[in-house]
């Protein structure tokens, strides 16, 4: 459905203490004269600006990082990661996985699996692709892979309360900092916090919910547009605690189930042979969620802690531990309206767009609509990049699941290894246009692909 809400109500934020990491982050100070309840920070200055330390904006950070550009990465939590981290979403689906994304999959294979055996040829010949890590195995790695970049800059504890704009062009975010505001200032600005939250702030068109199928003449959907998004899940880890113990999977009513390199369980028979002793639940779901409400989005994880008491009940009683992720799994919030719409028409055509920067591989996987088996089917198809180009605004790129397409689309290239591809697309185009100081619309993204794609030889 498309809505637009230009009259954004500035939000508050409150219970958030600012936290920088000292090794990747420079000093700044407090206003001297300022009371601590209203202190302001000293602003800073950089060539590029992301907001959102996740899937989508680690890779966007250090592709501009190696582009040359002096780069600052923003994230509300005090965690850097995004959904493996804080939501347990570990199973990684999609691909291909390439460039950055693929560095983090190597180097998780060769040190972090959980069974402590490395795996420098996972993928090769097709196996593996179920695999998932640790959480704290994707923390261990991407804050290596930050450090490693000395011109880019992590702060971590910083929500963003505000955007600046001036003439229609974005210039940077205001973050909440331990008690006080700091102006973040960039000649670029890339949104990759998964709620498009950044940019509904800086006046963008906002797409939200399930489009009609008339809306975009797409080959199915529904008949009226609505407000309802894909459900949120609440992931959980369980590990055997007790010697002997099996996991006792005929007991539990949540039976989607993942064991260490295999995969589901009910795909893989013979798990009890096996022992894995750890796996990855997909806890209890929760529909009708608006995505945009901090308190729906604590309501629904209330509502699954509830309807997951038995099973922990049972898992305990069987000698398992059980670890929730800090927060639940949010598949659909905001998209953003850029000069290119992708359709579901464009997935089932195996769209290959001249602007091309991301090769996507990957179903529709839509958990809101009953879809048959040959409608959830596309080709292999391309991220054009002017659906990362916001209508009617300069300065700021989309990046990852809130790029502009349609609910339909959307459920395929939400997944993790593509949106990585998109904000590494993002990154490489907003330092080039940070140097030569000047719009992204005005750079040729021919070139861009031809670099992308060279640094996308391998794959998995």
């Amino acid at each position: 459905m498309k809505n637009t809400r230009r009259d954004f109500l500035k939000m508050t934020t409150v219970g958030l203490a600012g936290c920088m990491i000292p090794s990747l982050a420079t000093a700044t100070t407090v206003k001297k004269g300022v009371s601590a309840r209203s202190s302001v920070y000293d602003s800073v200055q950089y060539d590029v600006v992301v907001v959102g330390a996740g899937a989508s904006g680690i890779p966007a950070a250090i592709a501009a990082a190696r582009q040359g550009a002096k780069v600052a990465l923003v994230e509300e939590d005090l965690l850097p990661g995004g959904a493996p981290v804080d939501q347990f979403v570990t199973y990684l689906c999609g691909g291909p996985r390439v460039g950055i994304y693929l560095e983090m999959i190597q180097g998780l294979n060769s040190r972090y699996s959980n069974d402590g055996v490395a795996l420098p040829d996972f993928g090769d010949g097709g196996d593996g692709r179920s695999h998932w890590w640790h959480p704290t195995a994707f923390s261990q790695i991407l804050y290596e892979m930050i450090v490693k970049e000395k011109s880019l800059t992590l702060i971590c504890g910083a929500p963003v309360v505000d955007v600046i704009v001036t003439s229609g062009r974005v210039s940077g975010v205001q973050v909440f900092r331990n008690g006080g505001m700091q102006e973040i200032s960039g000649k670029m600005t890339i949104d990759a916090t998964g709620t498009g939250l950044v940019a509904e702030m800086a006046g963008c068109e906002v797409m939200y919910g399930t489009d009609a199928q008339s809306d975009y003449n797409e080959p199915f959907g529904v008949e009226a547009a609505s407000d309802r998004v894909q459900p949120c899940t609440w992931m959980m880890i369980t590990n055997r605690v007790k010697a002997g113990a099996v996991l006792p999977y005929n007991d539990l009513e949540r039976v989607s189930i993942s064991e260490d390199k295999y995969g589901f369980l009910k795909e893989h028979p013979g798990w009890e042979g096996r022992d894995a002793g750890m796996y990855l639940h997909w806890g209890w779901g929760k529909h009708f969620v608006d995505t945009r409400d901090p308190q729906a989005l604590a309501e629904a994880q209330w509502y699954c802690l509830e309807k997951i008491q038995k099973d922990l009940n049972t898992l305990r009683k069987a000698g398992f531990s059980a670890v929730m992720a800090p927060k639940i799994g949010v598949r659909e919030c905001r998209r953003i309206k850029g000069e290119y719409i992708l359709t579901a028409t464009d997935l089932k055509s195996g769209l290959q767009p001249e602007d091309k920067i991301a090769d996507c591989s990957y179903y529709m996987d839509d958990w809101s609509m009953s879809l048959t088996k040959e409608q959830k089917a596309v080709k292999p198809y391309g991220i054009p990049f002017r659906c990362l180009i916001p209508v009617g605004v300069e300065g700021l790129l989309l990046a990852g699941r809130i790029i502009s397409g349609t609910h339909l689309a959307a459920s395929s290239y939400r997944v993790q290894p593509i949106c990585a591809a998109i904000g590494e697309a993002a990154g490489l185009a907003a330092a080039k246009a940070a140097a030569l100081n000047t719009s992204v619309r005005n750079l040729n993204f021919r070139d861009i692909g031809c670099e992308l794609k060279g640094i996308r030889v391998n794959s998995l």
